[in-house]
């Protein structure tokens, strides 16, 4: 009976790791590349890095709830530099995603988010 119950909580525990929504520090360190693209003078095109870094968190956002997470994560922590949010839309394209994302900035809802 002890195996069983073993068992079915490792189960469990797998099972709900996999169905949280994905980490801010994980997220953080995903788009880290990213943040001098992010800035008013970066460079016209994101790095490979950054690329790479996008590509990981788009596979992170796999439901609403996911992408919310993340948007807020990313509200919440470029809030202490200075960026222009109108620079991250052009992640997905110029990182050849097929993603939308949105200027993420202070006003925005990221309940509202669709990408």
């Amino acid at each position: 009976m002890s195996r069983v119950l073993g068992s079915l909580i490792i189960v469990l525990l797998v099972w709900s790791s996999a169905m949280a929504e994905p980490s801010c520090p994980r997220v953080i360190r995903e788009v880290a590349p990213c943040l001098s693209f992010f800035q008013d003078d970066g460079p016209a095109k994101p790095s490979k890095r950054c690329c790479e870094g996008v590509t990981e968190v788009n596979g992170m956002a796999k439901t609403k709830k996911d992408r919310v997470a993340i948007c807020e994560c990313l509200k919440q922590t470029l809030n202490y530099i200075d960026y222009d949010p109108k620079r991250i839309p052009l992640l997905g394209k110029q990182c050849g995603l097929t993603i939308d994302l949105p200027p993420t900035g202070q006003n925005t809802n990221c309940s509202q988010v669709a990408y």
